[in-house]
This record gives structure tokens, sequence and C-alpha cells, in this order.
């Protein structure tokens, strides 16, 4: 298996435009019209497509380079004039080039056997030289890498499109690219079949075909052979219509349900608060009250003080104790004051100071209560908002969610027997046709048409298995079982066509099938080039050609786009799988790849613009 390392354009007087690859997965994100897609007509180019779309900014560049390296470490650098013509291969990094290099052609034509781009990057990544069959009648051709590059190169018109991602536009060449997918399958070509088989063996083969046909169709028949055993589509439209109308209440009653949910928690929010405000008020009350109560015992005290002091005047004379003398006309220092007028004006100022405090701390407490009451008052009323949204949730909303849930299982389940039925109804249609058919081959006169082998069908197994393994990383809704439809060659997933989804699916799908194919191959050593490039997976093409295709956008879900970022940075490295989005990915996503953003015609100085690279503005040098 090969990777590309670098891709880059190279011109006289311009800098050049070089973009850089690792291994494992990486992202390349910006703005529109950037040069992202050009990219992919690049490597489209480089691999031998006659010519390359024309781009202004490309105007001054003439040559592109492309180098890649092996599983081995060896380097191969291809370079091609932007005007066409032949390419000069390297068996160096693009730094290292010297010399003329190799003259390769671009694709050969009719017999001849000059070394092409295939016959160089081929033995370069181990795929062996293989013939294909290219029509009914068993001749062949050989394969190329043009033949193989709508399996790993897909750009922005062709993942949106409704043509099979094998084949592509319907061609010339539908059957040899039908055959290389069976041969990146099987690793097994078409050099030895035989152009054209013996009558009788072909005869016998029909034969044991119609005997295996004729035995599947006996059980069928016994269900569908009757006419009213067949369903009217209209049933099946009613339930669609009652799915639909089911889902719509679902949701509604879903949405009813969250917005009750909601309400429940602000009250609830509410109902805490006001519990934490009324803890906090009784906590203020309750101090409030000892503060009270410790002014009334100051009252109490100084009061006793001031009538205290009354009594001093009204003392006896007594003689003192140390002369034996009256205690009024003389005095000693033993510290005793007959006046008590100061005593009783001190307690007198301080008790009316106490008692301001106490008037302004009982207003304080007033207000205290009355705020308590209009708290209490409205967590009262919250609690009853509370249980009246608790009632509505449990006995009106839960039992509606309930019953439609109950309706619209039971509906899904029935439009799921009338779709297993309708499948068992086609495959009997089916296999009466291919009855018909051959017993038509068989009635024929001379040689009958030659029948050829499908696809291998363990292969096919395994490779849908891989898809569905992708499907499930991606968090695909459903229950993701693919198959692997021989007509349209295309998948089909849970039932539906790929084909028959809108753009956004569509291309999502062929995402999954190419990385599928390129895990497939990986893992049971097929032969495949060992990269994938995609351009716009998430991002349906809206522009000029993308026009005339059909179908709606069909935008993907947004946790397909979430799991599919995730999954890339899960890639190994020994694969190389390269997408090219407008979308940027996850924060986390793009540190665990390699990432690069094109910001586009306002890219910040440290930023890049584009593909190609903007000119510095000339300094104006006149005096």
């Amino acid at each position: 298996m090969l990777q590309i390392r670098k891709i880059l354009l190279r011109g006289s007087g311009v800098p050049d435009a070089l973009v850089e690859f690792d291994g494992g997965a990486n992202i390349l994100a910006g703005e529109s019209d950037t040069g992202k897609s050009y990219l992919v007509q690049c490597l489209d180019f480089i691999f031998g497509a006659s010519a390359l779309k024309y781009l202004e900014e490309t105007a001054s560049y003439t040559e592109l380079f492309v180098e890649f390296e092996n599983s081995e470490k060896e380097s191969l650098t291809l370079v091609r004039q932007l005007s066409g013509g032949n390419l000069r291969a390297y068996s160096t990094p693009i730094l290292d080039i010297s010399g003329e290099g190799e003259k390769i052609a671009a694709s050969r034509k009719g017999k001849s056997k000059v070394k092409d781009v295939t016959s160089v990057l081929f033995p370069f990544c181990g795929i062996a030289e293989a013939r294909l069959r290219k029509n009914t009648r068993g001749e062949t051709q050989r394969l190329t890498v043009r033949t193989l590059a709508p399996l790993f190169l897909i750009d922005e018109v062709s993942i949106i499109d409704q043509h099979s991602p094998v084949t592509g536009k319907p061609s010339y060449d539908d059957t040899s690219r039908k055959r290389a997918l069976s041969f990146m399958l099987s690793g097994m070509d078409d050099e030895g079949i035989v152009a054209a088989e013996k009558n009788e063996v072909v005869k016998a083969r029909l034969k044991a075909k119609l005997e295996i046909v004729t035995d599947l169709l006996q059980p069928l028949g016994d269900r569908f052979a009757h006419p009213q055993a067949v369903k009217s589509e209209s049933g099946e439209n009613e339930i669609d219509t009652l799915i639909g109308n089911l889902s719509k209440e679902l949701n509604d009653v879903s949405l009813a349900k969250e917005t009750i949910q909601q309400k429940i928690q602000e009250t609830t929010r509410l109902i805490l608060k006001a519990d934490s405000q009324l803890l906090g008020i009784c906590e203020l009350l309750s101090r409030y009250q000892l503060l009270d109560d410790r002014y009334r015992s100051d009252l109490d005290r100084l009061d006793f003080i001031s009538e205290g002091s009354f009594y001093f005047n009204a003392l006896q004379e007594v003689p003192c104790p140390l002369c034996d003398q009256m205690m009024s006309p003389h005095e000693h220092s033993h510290g005793y004051e007959t006046d008590a007028q100061p005593i009783r004006d001190s307690a007198v100022a301080e008790a009316a100071k106490i008692q301001a405090h106490k008037t302004d701390l009982a207003a304080a407490i007033s207000d205290l209560e009355r705020r308590k009451e209009q708290i209490e008052l409205e967590k009262r009323r919250f609690d009853s908002e509370l249980q009246s949204l608790r009632e509505e949730l449990s006995r009106t909303v839960m039992p509606q969610l309930g019953e439609a849930a109950q309706r619209l299982e039971r509906l899904v389940e029935q439009r799921a027997e009338r779709e297993a039925e309708r499948l068992e109804r086609e495959r009997w249609t089916s296999l009466l046709k291919l009855r018909d058919g051959i017993q038509s081959m068989l009635d024929e006169s001379g040689e009958p048409k030659q029948l050829w082998e499908g696809l291998p069908p363990l292969a096919l197994r395994g490779f849908c298995e891989e898809i569905e393994a992708v499907l499930e990383e991606w968090s695909w809704k459903g229950t993701r079982r693919v198959e692997f439809d021989e007509k349209m060659f295309d998948i089909v997933v849970d039932g539906q066509p790929r084909q028959s989804h809108g753009k956004g699916v569509r291309a999502i799908l062929y995402a999954a099938f190419a990385i599928g194919l390129l895990r497939y191959c990986a893992a049971n050593s097929r032969p495949h080039p060992g990269i994938v490039v995609i351009d716009s997976p998430l991002t349906s093409y809206k522009k000029k050609t993308a026009a005339a295709i059909l179908g709606h956008d069909g935008q993907i879900d947004p946790g397909i786009e979430i799991a599919f970022w995730k999954s890339l940075s899960k890639i190994p490295k020994y694969m190389q799988i390269i997408v090219i989005e407008n979308k940027e990915p996850p924060a986390d996503v793009a540190a665990k790849v390699h990432y690069e953003w094109f910001a586009g015609e306002y890219a910040k100085a440290n930023e890049r613009a584009g593909l190609i690279p903007k000119r510095a503005p000339q300094s104006d040098t006149t005096a």
C-alpha cells in the first residue's frame, strides 16, 4: 500500500503551493473557493486523467508534483505539466529530485506496452498486474489505476450522485469496474477465463441453476401465488401516515414534559432559595432577641444604680472608725465619695443610649418579621405550584407519553412485518423472472447466452460487515444491516438502497463504502492502493453541476457527524484517509490528526488563506 506525502504546484516567479499529509487521518478544512477540491483534481490528473480543470489562481503555475511513500518506506515522485502530456517519475522525495527522471505515459492505448502510471504505481504499492473481463463475451482488458479511482478518489460531485460508487456514471467500462471490485475483494482476476464455453457445459450449468431456483420458489409460491396473499399498498401508506402523526404527537408530548420538568427545577430552586432566606432571618431574629434581652438587663442594672444613688444622701453620720470623729467635718484618704449625683447622671445618660439602641433594634426586628412573613407566603405559593406541576406530570403528561410510545412501537412492528413480507414478495417475483430467463435460454436454439459468476459471496459478506462496523462507529440509527445489490452495484442499508436517500445521506454512505473497502482489504491482505480521499462527506455540494443531481439535500443526523469526526482520530497510521471539508472538526479531533485549515480571503497573518499562497504586497520604492 502507498500513502501521499506531498502535493506541490510549482511555477516561475511564484511561491510553491505545497500541502503535506501524514499516515492515518488527514483533515483539510476551510472556506469555499480556497482550492481544497482542486487537490482532488490534481490527484486525478497525476493518476492519468487527460486534462486538469483550469483554475485562475494557478495560471502562473506550470508543474504538478505528487510524492508517495509505500509500506517499505520507499519514495516515488510523479511530475506532470499542468498543460497535460506525459509524466516523469523519480524514485526520490521531491526535495531530492535531480535530472530528467523516467518518462512514463499517462495511460496506454490499444495494445501498447509503454510504461505508464499504472505500471509504476501498482508495483510500488504492491498490486499485481491483472486482467479483468470487459464484456459478457469474456474478453479481458488490463486493470489500471483509472479503473480503481472511483473506489478511493471521491470528488464532491460523485459523492452525492445517485450512481454506483463502483461504476460511477454509466459508460463502456462498467463491466471492468465491477470486476475490479471482485478483484479487490477476492484477490483473483479474470486472466484464466475462456471467452466461450461448450454448449453442453453451459446448458448443464443452466439446468443446475434452474433446479436451485425452482427449489427456492416452492415455499415462496405457497405464500404469494394467490392474489389474496398480496396486501394492498394503501394499508402500508396508512401505517406510514399513522407513524408520522404519532411521531409528531410523541415529540409534542416530550416537549411538554421537558417544559414541565424545567418549571419544576425552577420552582424547586425558588423554594430552596426561600428556605435559605428563612433560615438566615430566623438566625438573625434569634440573635436580635438575645441582644434585646441584654439591653433590658443593662437598663434594669442602670435603673438600680440610679435609684441607689438616692440612698447615699440619706445615710446617717457616724463616727469615723479611724479617729472616732463625725464623718462630715474631716476626711481621710479612704476614697469614699458622699455625693451620688454624678453616678446618677452617668446612669441616666447610659440608659438613654441603650434605650435608643433598643428602639433601633425593635425596628430591625419588626422589618425582619415582615420579611419573614412575605417569604413564608412566597414559599407556600411555590410549594403549591410545585405540587401542581408534579401532579400534571404524573397524571397527564407521563401517561400520554407512555401510551403514545406503546402505540408507535406497535405500528413500527406492523410496518416491519409488512416490509419483510414485501421483500419476500419481491424476492419471489425476482426468482420467477430468473427462472423464466433461464428456461428461455435453455429453450433457445443454438448456443445459449453466457452467464457469469457474480461477486464472491463470502468476501462480499465480509466487506458488508466492515461497512456495518464503520456505520456503528458513526452512530448510524438503525440495525446497520448492510447488503450489496449486484444489480445496482451499490449498498442497501436497513433495506433501503443508498441511492434512494437524500444527498447528505448518500454522501456519508459513499464514504462508509470507501473506508469499509479500505479496511477490508487491509485486514485481509487484498489489493488496494492504501489511500482514500473523500471530498465533502458532511457538506452537500450545492454549486453548478450539483444542481442537476436528483434528490433533496437530506442532511445527516448531528450524532453521525460528531461520531464521524471522532472515528478519524482512531485511523491507524498504516492506512491513509484524507477528508476535505468546509466544516471544521472538533478541537480534540484536530489535535489528534494531521489537520490544516484554509481561512480564505479573510485569513489572519498566522493563517493560510488557501492552496495558492498569497503574494506579499510590493513595497512602494518611489521617493
